[in-house]
């Protein structure tokens, strides 16, 4: 037959290629609820509740480790676009730009730069490059702050800069591209 060993009626092989695309759809899924999930944040026109609702559901989520790793892969992918990497006067409707006011702060966030600026962003701590957790755990703090603040993430961004004087903020953010 070819089909491998047999568990109960299904084989091995079948097993298996049914995990691989369930994962597969999985990862599928993940990026498209990190892709949202920054965007519905970053935005001006969530209402609150809803985005209180996200974050508990997310805090809740089995898939949490994934979803945010989504969103920082996004983020990333950002900084490449010229939207992304350096703050607009203007509001911009767009991903990348939405992306790039989330790299800025999180670019600060992770060098340790934003110590006790706002409570909850205050509480991140600097992350390595290698540190997946604590940069999750700074985009969760951010997304945190981003639920009851419903001016969006770049009015968010444009208060960081005046509270901390910060004169590069976010320069680390897509700096190998600028």
């Amino acid at each position: 037959r070819g089909s491998g060993r047999t568990i109960g009626r299904v084989t091995v092989q079948q097993h298996d290629s049914a995990l691989a695309m369930a994962d597969g759809l999985t990862s599928c899924w993940a990026k498209e609820q990190g892709v949202e999930l920054i965007q519905r944040f970053g935005g001006i026109f969530e209402p609150e509740d809803e985005k209180l609702y996200a974050l508990e559901n997310l805090a809740l989520s089995p898939s949490q480790e994934i979803i945010l790793d989504s969103a920082l892969q996004e983020i990333e992918q950002a900084k490449t676009s010229s939207l992304a990497r350096k703050r607009l006067p203007i509001r911009m409707p767009s991903r990348r730009a939405t992306a790039g006011c989330y790299g800025r702060i999180l670019a600060e966030a992770n060098a340790g730069r934003l110590e006790g600026v706002i409570a909850e962003i205050g509480l991140a701590e600097k992350a390595a490059a290698d540190d997946v957790n604590q940069q999750r755990v700074n985009l969760l703090l951010l997304l945190r702050n981003l639920s009851t603040f419903n001016q969006g993430v770049w009015s968010l961004e444009g208060e960081l800069i005046e509270d901390t004087g910060i004169q590069d903020f976010g320069a680390l953010y897509g700096e190998a591209f600028q």
